[in-house]
């Protein structure tokens, strides 16, 4: 259609301008992701675990099964590990790798290839008792999204787990551990061993592989880390020909491990064989801290619309010979009044909170996994168990004041009601956890009291650490007012070229 009317022509114009802000709105809101905002960095994340008493208990035959840091070399055949066999042989410390045992007053001790069948505190591990090991691998690398609930690290270095004295061994390299929004997650490694048996029969090396060490199930992933217990209960690998499921709490290790383990001769130890066998086999809970990194989030910025020049016409220029107005000289740019403060906004601190992770019911015995924020920086805390005072153990805070740690419930604890308090070197409770203990050796976290954790400004918590706020939600009213002011500056550039065509006309 020929537009020979000027009218015509400035009336198409001004629809263009409103056109062409209603495109650079939807532009703005479909080229914005706001997920992105809350993911961060980590170079420090250090995941800490016992993987299950079994493991770390008492054998019958050559002394005790054992974690040691570091991929053990070959022995050549099915016998307990020697001072100098295999090589590289027993270690408590590996590259990125290390192992402790925790102490009746709350410390670590480092075992050594005399000790390792031995507690914390020197008493010698039977069969049903448990040295409590704990394996940490250090400098973990990759990205968490605490407001989408992902999370993607991986380590460098390798552990070995040795039964019946180290008569069958296995090895598990480079883990990786991967978290998605729905909060399922998986532990992966690639393992590698030798066929053997516990009576001394065969040994061959096997094919490395990459298994699940643990699959996850309702992870909360925060901004310092996560705490979760691996899934156990009712898995049901085909492969587990001697599975009992007459206890309540009857599971397994995840399948694929489960296979490995058919081949190492390790395989009942890793599920449900017994009747009373399941609080030694199951997984104990993992526990990794990290210190994020967030990644710097761009300035919001308006797009600007202008009118479209008249057809024909050219841009307006300034005169010529005529210079650009600048500020007076000898004026000095306006300044905020002399003596006047800066307004600013008093930083906020969280209350104080504790968490067992997504677990709620452990057994006396058990590591149970304690992680905190809101706490002053780099402060020393006891861990201690109520009524009767019991020191469980010492912790001190990171950067951001939080910790994870874990702490062993004594076996000859009362049935009742305790509490579990993170004190300051007056004794005085900062935050504190409500625990039952029941007749038959059930540790039950209690419930949250969120009336309490409002009075008294310390959140007490079982599910995760308390965290407030919603990266994306609140990245998105920015989005909708980018969108909007682009639509309202197109919409009354229109208007007002409307009144001045009609005025002229």
């Amino acid at each position: 259609m020929h537009l020979s009317s000027p009218r015509t022509r400035r009336f198409a114009a001004g629809a263009t301008a409103v056109a062409l802000g209603a495109t650079i709105a939807a532009a703005a809101a479909l080229g914005a992701t706001p997920a992105n905002a809350a993911s961060a960095d980590v170079t420090d994340a250090a995941l800490s675990w016992s993987l299950s008493n079994e493991a770390n208990a008492g054998a019958y035959f050559g002394g005790c099964n054992f974690l040691s840091a570091g991929v053990a070399g070959d022995t050549g055949a099915s016998a307990p590990w020697t001072a100098t066999n295999p090589t590289p042989g027993y270690a408590a410390s590996a590259g990125n790798v290390s192992i402790a045992y925790p102490t009746g007053a709350g410390g670590t001790s480092t075992p050594t290839f005399a000790t390792k069948c031995q507690t914390g505190d020197g008493v010698t591990v039977r069969p049903g008792t448990t040295t409590a090991g704990v394996l940490t691998l250090a400098a973990g690398t990759g990205t968490v999204d605490a407001a989408a609930g992902t999370a993607d690290i991986a380590w460098d270095g390798g552990f070995t787990v040795g039964f019946y004295g180290g008569m069958t061994y296995w090895s598990a390299e480079d883990p990786e551990l991967h978290v998605a929004a729905d909060g399922t997650g998986a532990l992966t490694a690639t393992v590698s061993g030798y066929a053997a048996s516990r009576d001394g029969g065969s040994w061959a090396p096997l094919t490395p592989r990459t298994v699940h060490l643990a699959t996850l199930t309702d992870v909360d992933v925060t901004s310092s880390g996560i705490t979760v217990s691996p899934d156990w209960q009712g898995v049901e690998p085909a492969s587990a020909t001697s599975l009992n499921k007459t206890n309540a709490d009857w599971g397994s290790w995840p399948a694929d491990f489960v296979d490995f383990q058919n081949e190492t001769g390790q395989s009942s130890y890793w599920y449900t064989s017994g009747t009373n066998d399941a609080a030694a086999k199951k997984p104990q809970p993992i526990s990794i801290a990290w210190t994020a990194a967030e990644a710097p989030t761009p300035e919001p910025t308006t797009p600007v619309t202008t009118e479209p020049a008249e057809p024909g016409t050219p841009e307006p220029t300034a005169e010529p010979g005529t210079p650009e107005p600048t500020t007076e000289p000898g004026t000095p740019e306006p300044t905020t009044e002399p003596g006047t403060p800066e307004p600013t906004t008093a930083p906020t601190t969280p209350a104080p909170s504790i968490s067992t992770g997504s677990s709620t019911t452990f057994t006396v015995g058990d590591a149970v996994p304690l992680r905190a924020d809101g706490l002053p920086a780099a402060t020393e805390y006891s861990i201690v168990l109520h009524s009767d005072p019991v020191v469980l153990g010492t912790v001190t805070t990171d950067a951001d004041g939080a910790f994870a740690t874990s702490v062993v419930i004594p076996a000859d604890t009362p049935a009742g009601a305790h509490t579990i308090a993170v004190e300051s070197s007056d004794g005085t409770a900062v935050v504190s956890l409500a625990i039952t203990v029941t007749a038959d050796g059930a540790v039950v976290i209690d419930p949250v009291d969120t009336t309490t954790a409002v009075t008294t400004g310390a959140a007490v918590n079982t599910g995760g650490t308390v965290s407030g706020g919603n990266a994306a939600a609140s990245a998105l009213p920015w989005i909708g007012l980018s969108a909007v002011g682009v639509v309202a500056l197109g919409s009354v550039a229109f208007i007002a070229y409307r009144r001045r065509v009609t005025q002229q006309d």
